[in-house]
């Protein structure tokens, strides 16, 4: 039976120049669309970090409304402890915390409204239509 491989005969393994250089262009080709399927896909960084900085600022009203709790709580626990008013300050030293807590979220949060209404001023998104016909 005749080996297939036979018709290439002493080229076996070898690789003709015009087969490198098609090889090369499909390579290039074949890495600038990869590159522009991730500049499609990918944000840009200032969109990432302004998300980041978003997250962040979140993340930050979560915790003080949950430090607020624990922290009026556990103040008002000591004072049943040393006072023998079980649970009555607890209770009360725990929706002051709460109170305190979510007025610091309310704060933090106009802080934000404020900064982008700032930010939003000194930027307009859409040109004035004075500055185009020129």
């Amino acid at each position: 039976m005749a080996d297939p491989d036979d018709d290439l005969g002493s080229r076996r393994g070898q690789i003709t120049p015009a087969d490198r250089d098609a090889i090369r262009n499909r390579a290039s080709s074949l890495g600038d669309k990869i590159a522009g399927a991730k500049a499609k896909w990918e944000p840009p960084a200032s969109e990432t970090a302004r998300k980041g900085e978003s997250y962040g600022q979140a993340f930050k009203m979560a915790i003080e409304l949950v430090v607020g709790v624990v922290v009026g709580g556990g103040i008002g626990w000591a004072l049943d402890s040393v006072l023998g008013s079980k649970p009555w300050l607890m209770i009360l030293f725990f929706f002051l915390g709460f109170a305190g807590g979510l007025l610091n979220v309310v704060r933090a949060a106009q802080r934000l409204q404020r900064k982008a209404e700032l930010a939003q001023r000194a930027s307009p998104a859409v040109k004035d239509d004075d500055a185009l016909d020129r």
